[in-house]
């Protein structure tokens, strides 16, 4: 066990202190082949594997369409070992690692997106959280038969009244009469996979005793379709990757046998946690495939699309979409490439995996946004597939987290600092809050002695990273700077004031992208040299120099001064909370009020008559 007295070690959580842990991002990782040459070539032939049925079985347009997935293609996908790459080797699965995996479900995603949504929910949330939490009998019992798709997993957490909250699910579970196992009753949503599926990772609430008192605390279980109680109600019809089906599901009194608990009774929120990081890593290397492919199609529809006499790729304003998209998906990828890699090392990532999901999801939705822009009328029709992919990818701001949620869970981590588990620190943070200045610069000593960072990036980099470094450096200080002021102003009031938490989380994600892409940029001078490096170079130039201004709009925005712009905001937001309605009159003409119903309801004047003989608006 872990020494609880010392931080574990984070970057973002880091630089929300002021401390950079070079040593979780220098030096950048190196590629799979190196680290193990047997995985790269697994996953080499899944991508090739990929590849072939995205020309064969897989047609997107008929996924679309028909709002499914034909089961040819799920068979394709257990043929080739596709259901099988989160699931071990022992029990019939490729075992991959998290770097494998991220990079094959890159692979499926870009090949459809629905089809990802699929080997996501099977791969990395239903199958993972077996792997992750199941006891022996479990692992042996389901994971032989997911691996070979004899029937597909899903996971069961999200619900009407409480979206994904794994803590406040309304779910109950109460002891079965006879004393074996569990009964269940409540109501799940949007359940990829729910309505196919033969094994659920579920969760529900139940009592446990807690310092003396009984308590609800969420458990997860295994369920199947065929035990008592169980019930698909219907599916949705969506905006996006219709192929894959969401399903409610209605548990009555569902009987699960205790030896269905998933872990330990009363633990399910860490169940829930830690599955939902592994998934957020595998959406943001999706998102981030996506982006890099839309900006291959958009340079080749705009180079063959001739407007006023030139390509459109010859205008500056087409250049800078293509050089904005190319230099963020740079810093995106760099972000994957690093949290796969301290994923398998088994280091603390949730916040980098959200920050990376954060950026990576944002990122796409502009790259299919602007796609649909170059391509013009071409963009929002079919049969060209742009209007569907732009449909398509709404979704992943809202997947495994809505980005809003995702922000405040950086940001309000970062506000505990580095050594959030130091017991004075702590209790300091768990009240209100007085004298942070001195216990925020004790922790932040305690933190660099305990693992030995520094507020410098101490790495060697070449010259033409120099710069970048510089600004990194002190813009790491103005996010502990700006924290700390936080904390001051605001004391225990901070977790109401998401305006300032939001754009510390904002703060905290550009600097972790800037982090990831001057890490790989130093990566590949040190191995082609810096004359084989100008396009990367060029990529990592534009991203810090971008990255630096949104850091800086968001710190301009914390300054006192918008604490007037703020106060303005929530009156707005209150009034039209109230009035239920947008609360201006309109620039054309008054809207009838209650009094004016039957000018409201008159017809419109006859063909050659006016308005003013009818006796309406006339003198």
């Amino acid at each position: 066990m872990p020494d609880r007295g010392t931080p574990k070690a984070s970057f973002v959580r880091g630089i929300f202190a002021g401390v950079i842990h070079d040593a979780l991002l220098f030096p950048y990782p190196p590629p799979l082949e190196r680290r193990d040459p047997d995985e790269a070539r697994v996953v080499r032939r899944l991508v090739r594997e990929i590849r072939r049925l995205r020309g064969d079985l897989i047609d997107s347009a008929r996924i679309d369409a028909e709002e499914r997935i034909p089961e040819e293609v799920i068979e394709a996908f257990a043929e080739i070992g596709l259901l099988g790459i989160s699931i071990p080797e022992e029990y019939g699965g490729l075992g991959l690692s998290s770097t494998g995996y991220a990079k094959v479900f890159a692979a499926v995603s870009s090949a459809d997106p629905s089809c990802g949504v699929l080997i996501g929910v099977h791969c990395g949330l239903g199958s993972k959280a077996i792997v992750l939490y199941g006891n022996e009998a479990q692992k042996r019992r389901y994971l032989p038969l997911l691996a070979r798709g004899e029937t597909l997993a899903a996971y069961a957490l999200t619900e009407p009244e409480t979206g994904s909250d794994a803590q406040h699910i309304v779910t109950r579970a109460t002891p079965a009469p006879n004393g074996d196992g569990w009964l269940l009753d409540g109501r799940k949503h949007w359940i990829g996979n729910g309505h196919r599926a033969g094994v659920i990772t579920t969760f529900a609430q139940t009592q446990v005793t807690r310092r003396g008192e009984t308590v609800q605390r969420p458990t997860a279980f295994i369920i199947r379709p065929d035990m008592p109680g169980f019930e698909v109600v219907g599916t949705v019809h969506k905006m996006g990757i219709r192929g894959s089906t969401q399903a409610e599901l209605l548990y009555t009194d569902l009987r699960v046998p205790a030896d269905h608990v998933l872990g330990e009774v009363g633990k399910g929120f860490e169940v829930a946690v830690n599955v939902l990081n592994a998934g957020r890593l595998s959406l943001a290397s999706g998102c981030t495939a996506g982006a890099k492919q839309l900006v291959g199609q958009m340079a080749e529809y705009a180079e063959q699309r001739i407007q006023f006499g030139a390509p459109l790729a010859s205008f500056e304003i087409t250049q800078r979409k293509l050089a904005q998209l190319s230099a963020d998906a740079y810093a995106s990828d760099a972000m994957v490439g690093h949290l796969a890699s301290i994923a398998d090392r088994g280091e603390e990532h949730a916040l980098e995996a959200a920050c990376a999901k954060v950026f990576a999801s944002e990122l796409l939705w502009r790259a299919a946004d602007e796609m649909v822009q170059v391509a013009g009328g071409r963009g929002y029709v079919q049969p060209w597939p742009y209007e569907r992919l732009l449909r398509d990818v709404r979704i992943n701001r809202i997947f495994e987290g809505a980005n809003e949620v995702l922000r405040l869970f950086v940001g309000l981590n970062g506000l505990q600092g580095p050594a959030e588990q130091l017991k004075e620190v702590g209790a300091a943070l768990r009240r209100p809050i007085e004298n942070f200045n001195v216990v925020a610069g004790y922790a932040t000593a305690r933190v660099k002695a305990a693992l030995g960072a520094t507020d410098k990036v101490d790495a060697p980099l070449h010259d033409r990273l120099t710069k970048h470094k510089d600004y990194f450096e002190k813009h790491v200080a103005q996010l502990k700077e700006a924290t700390q002021r936080a904390v001051l102003k605001y004391r225990k009031r901070i977790v109401e004031r998401q305006l300032v938490v939001e754009r510390l989380a904002n703060m905290a994600v550009e600097l972790y992208a800037t982090g990831a892409a001057i890490a790989r940029t130093q990566r590949l001078i040190d191995e082609r040299g810096v004359e084989r490096c100008e396009r990367e170079i060029a990529l990592c130039d534009l991203f810090c120099v971008e990255a630096g201004r949104r850091f800086r709009d968001a710190r301009n925005a914390l300054d006192a001064s918008e604490e007037e712009v703020d106060d303005t905001r929530r009156a707005i937001a209150a009034a039209v909370r109230e009035t239920a309605a947008y609360v201006a009159d309109d620039s054309i003409m008054d809207e009838p009020g209650a009094d004016e119903g039957a000018d409201a309801e008159a017809p419109l004047p006859a063909r050659g008559e006016t308005a003013g003989a009818r006796g309406v608006g006339g003198n």
